[in-house]
């Protein structure tokens, strides 16, 4: 993996390609032993998977991975083609995983843009080999989850959209342009068509009861994780890249898990963001705020200048469930099959 940054150039309008995660961690046996206790806690006794790679499990007949794969190879531009048909949205798709098991169950034959990717490294690890490699100033990568195999293609033309009104075009509350946005969704937007039920558990007790344990409280809102983002390639995004603090701000998603709440208090504490940690523990985070504070913190933590760098959270209204029902566990499987063979009318 080439860590090097790349001499950029004049940024340039170019054809977006799309990018599917799907690596998974693979840890020692006293590292896996350590995680799999703090995620059964925070999880309240569900089995999660580690180590594993869930996205080749098969839903009636194809892997996890290939309904992703295919709502986004689908998805199409709106524009035509010399043949007068709508040509594809991305021209090409690139996918992390193991090869070898990949290979095994997936005929890509069947997509001829499609460019598979050993994977090697944590999300962030997977990212910057990307950005620096496979990629061209100014060109934008949207960025999909191997494990949510509900989204279709229209989804995928719906995200694109929003993607495009803001990336490149909008401006943060700092006036720095928008050059990365992750997808968040409103249990309000979700809750009806929510396929997971079981994942949704309420506080009990103290001040926070009755709010969602799982879902980072906003002020007028609960969300959680929609599992898409975009990014261009941008002088502006190298050192975020070069430094892997793409993991820090994928982590803030898990902070149901105690080690992680507890390294983003830290931080906060450290970077002295006291008001930040009543709205975190309070469950009412005042969203410039948030920005604020985790702009701060990694430009702190990892010594670099974020001055030019604008990010922003987009909130997916449409079909919002599809966006946040992936598979955690066994569990979420074993519901996955059960409504995919629902929906294929056999009992």
């Amino acid at each position: 993996m080439s860590s090097k940054k790349q001499t950029s150039s004049k940024t340039k309008e170019m054809k977006p390609v799309a990018l599917i995660l799907a690596g998974y961690d693979k840890f020692d046996s006293k590292t896996k032993l350590k995680k799999m206790q703090e995620l059964i806690e925070a999880y309240d006794g569900d089995i999660i998977y580690m180590g594993h790679n869930k996205f080749l499990h098969r839903l009636e007949g194809k892997p996890i991975i290939q309904y992703v794969l295919d709502a986004v190879y689908n998805a199409k531009s709106g524009s035509k083609n010399t043949a007068g048909k709508n040509s594809r949205l991305y021209e090409k798709i690139f996918i992390y995983n193991d090869i070898r098991s990949f290979e095994g169950v997936v005929d890509l034959s069947k997509y001829d843009n499609v460019h598979l990717h050993q994977m090697t490294d944590s999300v962030g690890g997977h990212w910057k080999d990307f950005y620096f490699n496979y990629i061209e100033y100014g060109q934008r990568v949207d960025v999909f989850f191997g494990d949510t195999p509900r989204i279709t293609s229209e989804d995928v033309e719906y995200i694109h959209h929003e993607f495009s009104t803001i990336i490149g075009r909008e401006r943060d509350h700092r006036g720095a342009l928008i050059n990365m946005v992750f997808g968040i969704v409103d249990y309000e937007d979700m809750k009806d068509d929510n396929w997971l039920n079981h994942r949704i558990k309420y506080i009990k007790r103290g001040q926070n009861k009755g709010k969602l344990k799982s879902f980072v409280g906003y002020e007028g809102r609960q969300v959680r994780v929609g599992n898409t983002g975009a990014v261009i390639k941008h002088e502006s995004n190298d050192a975020l890249m070069e430094h892997e603090s793409i993991n820090f701000i994928y982590n803030l998603r898990k902070a149901l898990s105690p080690s992680t709440f507890s390294k983003i208090v830290y931080h906060l504490w450290k970077s002295k963001h006291f008001d930040m940690i009543r709205q975190v523990k309070n469950k009412c985070i005042r969203e410039v705020d948030f920005y604020n504070s985790v702009f701060d913190i990694i430009s702190k933590l990892n010594k670099i200048d974020l001055s030019n760098y604008g990010g922003k959270l987009i909130l997916i209204k449409k079909n919002a469930a599809r966006w946040e029902n992936d598979i955690d566990g066994p569990m979420d499987l074993n519901v996955f099959q059960q409504k995919f063979r629902e929906m294929l009318g056999k009992k």
